[in-house]
């Protein structure tokens, strides 16, 4: 059983990773020269990558057709984290914009966008989540068991529950945040 976040970024995702170390699988998250090559449509190292672990967040795993997925791997489980679209946005943006960049992330990744039109940049953003949370839904609408929908301010007791394991005692994780701007 592979078990693989597909949402988008920012809903806590990073959060969802150390929860499966906690957990005890054996875990890939933010992986940039594999979302290099997922953005070639090179899949053969991905594809190789995978077959060596448990549970998968971030890129490039979660920008991969989730169909292709769940058809390579059967009896797979899908997670898709959601996160009320304001605050989204907000953690997006310190994320992504050049403007704040609060998690120093690697200059390749920021999007100038987000400064030189952000009402369009959020718009794209918005239409995107929602065109795949809609599509990933739709798709798993007869398989409740192989798609879990949460929020990752729920904890523990939905993620155990739909992945069969016990619940940790240690409260749950909570890292990269970005809904402040450092000072």
């Amino acid at each position: 059983m592979k078990i693989f976040e597909i949402g988008v970024m920012k809903t806590g995702t990073t959060s969802l990773g150390k929860a499966y170390e906690i957990l005890g699988f054996k875990h890939m998250g933010w992986n940039p020269a594999l979302h290099a090559e997922w953005k070639q449509d090179r899949l053969e190292n991905i594809f190789n990558t995978i077959d060596e672990y448990e549970a998968f967040e971030d890129g490039p795993w979660r920008n991969i057709d989730f169909m292709l997925l769940d058809s390579r791997y059967p009896n797979s489980k899908f997670i898709l984290l959601e996160r009320d679209n304001d605050s989204w946005i907000k953690s997006l943006e310190y994320h992504c914009s050049p403007k704040y960049n609060v998690n120093e992330v690697t200059p390749q990744y920021l999007d100038v966008q987000w400064i030189e039109n952000r009402s369009a940049q959020i718009e794209r953003e918005l239409e995107y989540k929602e065109r795949k949370y809609k599509t990933v839904k739709e798709y798993f609408r007869n398989r409740p068991d192989d798609l879990l929908v949460m929020n990752i301010s729920e904890g523990w007791t939905p993620l155990c529950n739909f992945l069969g394991c016990p619940q940790p005692t240690c409260p749950f994780p909570k890292i990269n945040v970005s809904h402040t701007v450092r000072k």
